[in-house]
């Protein structure tokens, strides 16, 4: 077998993951064994990413082929064993022998990395993974993190959809001025209780930019369709035992939605409201300034109805500049507390009493329209998931201070309502 090892095709490392999911290294697989078996090696060639060809000539991809079919015989079958760095590792089969294959895909889903080594029946586990996780759209990718807890073992995985705004994957937005990490606190804290989790950057936001092209081109079914995405991509990957979809703010009705569109095992909203958006707003509005509400309920008024609105106020534009209506009358054709009644799985409803965007009886109101679901209140607990005082300026503070932990509540609630879930 030494000799074999000096005959890999591609061996390329590459630090990202563009994280795939296992139907689509199966069917690369499964390509690969009907070229290599009937020693088409030219369409193995074909295969290869263009990083990899740079690296292997045609002429090279034949010759190596032409020996490992000697030495190998037909490949009969293959089997995922587990993930490596940045990579998949498969058990294949052969005439002669068994061997490991490590593969990953590019985006463009060519071979990276393509390498086989003696196969060795070790169960022990690859050492815990961060890794780059990426979703395909029409419009652009996607990109996210991939936490994976140690053990090797299979595992539930978290989906966390993030709240308004250009928060990105960690729960942060330099353009408000957030910068909490509370998404990153999420994913490390499930890490060590044995559970899986991917965040993302929403469509527009950080690495995620280039899938938005335009602001007046999103509409709230596009943030939708991107979790639904993610849920069912980490549905097929049989690393994981099951897909909760925790969604903060905002990602709460987005999560609600695509959880059930492509029916996750359970679902957690946390700081969601229940009532429509434009209500909220008003709320929120009324509670800075009575003039300002005034005119935001106007224009919220001609938004339901859908129709844009041309002349809004110098001290409203931030929230109701034109580019961003046509998203805005998308996301008023969802009520929570309407969209929650669809749901059939286990649901966990969590808020905090010193959250100044969402109060107490958003969740209560969930709660009463889904009365199956686990109502969570958490003391202390703001809208970034920090502990806080009531104190606005204190509390605001908070938003800006990323060294602040969770709020102690908040974990034990999110585990032991994941470990329940069948």
């Amino acid at each position: 077998m030494k000799k074999l090892a000096l005959l890999i095709v591609v061996s390329l490392y590459v630090p990202v993951c563009f994280a795939q999911t296992h139907a689509d290294i199966d069917a690369a697989i499964a390509r690969f064994q009907n070229f290599f078996n009937h020693q088409q090696t030219d369409s193995i060639y074909n295969m290869l990413s263009e990083r990899s060809k740079g690296l292997m000539t045609l002429e090279k991809t034949r010759q190596v082929f032409t020996q490992l079919t000697s030495q190998l015989g037909e490949m009969k079958s293959y089997e995922y064993v587990k993930e490596g760095t940045g990579m998949s590792v498969y058990k294949t089969i052969f005439d002669k022998t068994t061997l490991s294959l490590f593969i990953s895909l590019s985006k463009e889903n060519k071979l990276e990395t393509f390498r086989f080594l003696p196969y060795k029946a070790d169960t022990t586990p690859v050492q815990h993974e961060v890794s780059n996780i990426v979703l395909k759209t029409a419009a652009g990718s996607i990109f996210g993190t991939l936490v994976m807890p140690d053990g090797g073992k299979k595992a539930p995985v978290v989906l966390i959809i993030a709240g308004s705004g250009p928060t990105d994957r960690n729960g942060n937005s330099v353009q408000v001025g957030l910068s909490s990490n509370a998404y990153k606190m999420l994913a490390d804290s499930l890490k060590k209780a044995g559970i899986a989790s991917v965040r993302y950057d929403k469509r527009g936001v950080e690495e995620s930019a280039g899938a938005l092209q335009a602001e007046d081109s999103i509409r709230f079914d596009d943030i939708v369709n991107d979790a639904a995405g993610f849920i069912k991509m980490l549905k097929e990957d049989n690393r994981f035992s099951k897909v909760i979809v925790l969604g903060h703010s905002e990602g709460s009705l987005v999560g609600m939605i695509a959880a059930k569109k492509e029916k996750a095992a359970a679902y957690i909203s946390v700081s969601g409201i229940a009532e429509r958006a434009d209500k909220v707003l008003e709320k929120q509005i009324s509670a800075q300034s009575a003039e300002l509400a005034a005119s935001a309920t106007v224009i919220l008024d001609s938004l339901d109805k859908g129709m844009l609105v041309k002349n809004v106020p110098a001290t409203l534009a931030s929230l109701f500049r034109p580019s961003i209506q046509p998203y805005l009358i998308s996301w008023l054709k969802y009520e929570p507390r309407q969209e929650i009644k669809h749901l059939s799985i286990p649901v966990l409803i969590i808020q905090g009493t010193t959250d100044l965007q969402v109060s107490v009886d958003e969740a209560e109101q969930l709660k009463k329209a889904y009365p199956k679901a686990t109502l969570k209140i958490i003391t202390g607990m703001n809208h970034p998931l920090k502990q806080s005082p009531e104190d606005r300026t204190k509390n605001v503070a908070t938003y800006s201070n990323p060294a602040l932990p969770l709020s102690p509540g908040l974990m034990p609630a999110i585990v032991s309502f994941i470990e329940e879930v069948k």
